[in-house]
């Protein structure tokens, strides 16, 4: 599961996909601790078919969607199970967008340290890109109108098994999509064959390092928090005698 991700800066996803200053919000800034519910980035095709930023809840609400609170649990969508899910599956079809990172966490289960407070958890990691390139988050999006009448955009990531380095920290990964799958991904032409065909075919090609456990509180939102750390790991036989 991917919970927490970086958000890129404005300039850099300008580079990234070229889409000049009139389509990206001014209202973008980097996120070092981005947390569901929280509004995004991302980028999807507009009425005229161009690629286009805009924000949106993390944390998908289906379009049918009939309570006044949204649902829980909605921010990661399993690739293989999002065809055939209610919950996904409309917009796996018709609605896909990319959400921008610059990289995302992760934690470890087999190792634990103690944080500030002296509490015993899992250590966190950032995984980015070997030349922290901006990444492109394979995304679903869905608008939903709200009880009071407000038109609610809001997205989901969608994850797999996790590989290579990933591997080593955590199950799952979020579905990170090349360059050029891009357009593919974002077309509405696009066949649900083809979109799994580009969940096989997407990137693996990431490192990871330790970073403070400070990222686990969502209050928490500063640069120091994707810098490489020592772990130093806790002796496993105070941890016995303190539980």
């Amino acid at each position: 599961m991917c919970g927490r991700y970086v958000t890129p800066d404005e300039a850099s996803m300008e580079r990234r996909w070229h889409i000049g200053a009139r389509n990206v919000g001014k209202w973008i800034r980097t996120g070092f601790n981005v947390a569901p519910t929280r509004q995004v980035p991302l980028v999807l095709l507009n009425d005229d078919g161009q690629q286009e930023v805009v924000s949106g809840r993390w944390g998908l609400i289906p379009h049918w969607w009939k309570q006044r609170k949204p649902p829980g649990l909605s921010f990661n969508a399993r690739s293989e199970e999002a065809a055939t899910k209610p919950m996904w599956r409309d917009a796996l079809r018709r609605q896909r967008c990319l959400m921008p990172a610059a990289g995302w966490y992760e934690w470890n289960e087999r190792e634990q340290v103690r944080n500030r407070a002296g509490k015993i958890v899992n250590q966190p990691y950032y995984h980015h890109a070997a030349n922290d390139e901006v990444l492109a988050i394979a995304g679903l999006w869905s608008t939903w109108i709200g009880p009071e009448g407000q038109e609610v955009l809001s997205c989901a990531l969608i994850t797999k098994e996790a590989a290579g380095p990933v591997a080593a920290v955590h199950h799952r990964m979020p579905v990170i999509l090349a360059p050029e799958q891009y357009d593919l991904w974002l077309s509405t032409s696009t066949s649900v064959d083809q979109v799994h065909g580009a969940i096989k075919l997407s990137r693996e090609d990431f490192e990871a390092y330790p970073v403070r456990p400070e990222v686990g509180d969502v209050k928490n939102d500063y640069p120091e928090l994707v810098r490489r750390i020592v772990v130093e790991p806790i002796d496993m036989e105070i941890r016995k005698w303190k539980s």
